[in-house]
């Protein structure tokens, strides 16, 4: 037999628990539920919450959707917070897959990871989170905290791997850090100890 359900709740907040491959609880103040088969969604606003095991995520709206709510989609100013992993990301709008966890923005955003004290803004990010790889694209601007003062990286692509504490800067790449600024066509940095690597033709200022 076929489902047909459309549902509006307008007066208290609805809270869904459900139990696929991970936990997800989604909530919102005002929330519409469109059950027929084969085109279930629930969209949230008025506060709208979604959490996946550490994963949480505020936003304006959001709009659930495929088998088991595989996909999330956040209109408006969303926030993306982990604990776990150390990070935080601010953003006008952003697309997350559960099942293959990817995370995608295709607007401005700001991160911030607290474990490598490392913040960046951009115009572009894709989050693998299973291989703890970010893809900054569109005018990067990263800071990071070292022991030396703070290192500011600028270029038109930025791929950070967490895993193996390593930021590849590609495209009118530069480093400004200790005083000294150096420009090639890609730049590598070690994370864990700062060392910085330039490939291609090379531009720097150095003092002391």
């Amino acid at each position: 037999m076929r489902r047909t359900a459309l549902i509006i709740l307008t007066l208290s907040i609805l809270a869904i628990r459900l139990f696929s491959a991970d936990e997800i609880t989604f909530s919102g103040g005002k929330s519409t539920l469109n059950l027929s088969e084969g085109h279930e969604e629930v969209v949230l606003s008025d506060g709208a919450r979604v959490s996946v095991d550490t994963l949480v995520i505020n936003s304006d709206r959001i709009t659930l959707s495929g088998t088991d709510w595989r996909y999330v989609n956040c209109t408006g100013y969303t926030v993306v917070s982990d604990e776990e992993r150390g990070i935080e990301i601010r953003t006008r709008d952003l697309w997350y897959d559960r099942e293959s966890e990817r995370l995608l923005i295709s607007s401005w955003f700001e991160i911030d990871d607290t474990k490598e004290e490392i913040s960046a803004m951009g115009g572009s990010l894709l989050y693998d989170m299973k291989g703890e790889i970010l893809e900054l694209s569109k005018n990067i601007t990263l800071q990071k905290i070292t022991d030396d003062g703070l290192m500011t990286c600028q270029a038109e692509s930025i791929i950070f791997d967490r895993n193996n504490d390593l930021l590849t800067l590609r495209g009118n790449a530069s480093v400004d850090w200790d005083g000294d600024k150096y420009s090639s066509e890609a730049i590598s940095v070690d994370v864990e100890n700062d060392n910085i690597s330039l490939d291609g033709r090379i531009q720097g200022s150095i003092y002391g």
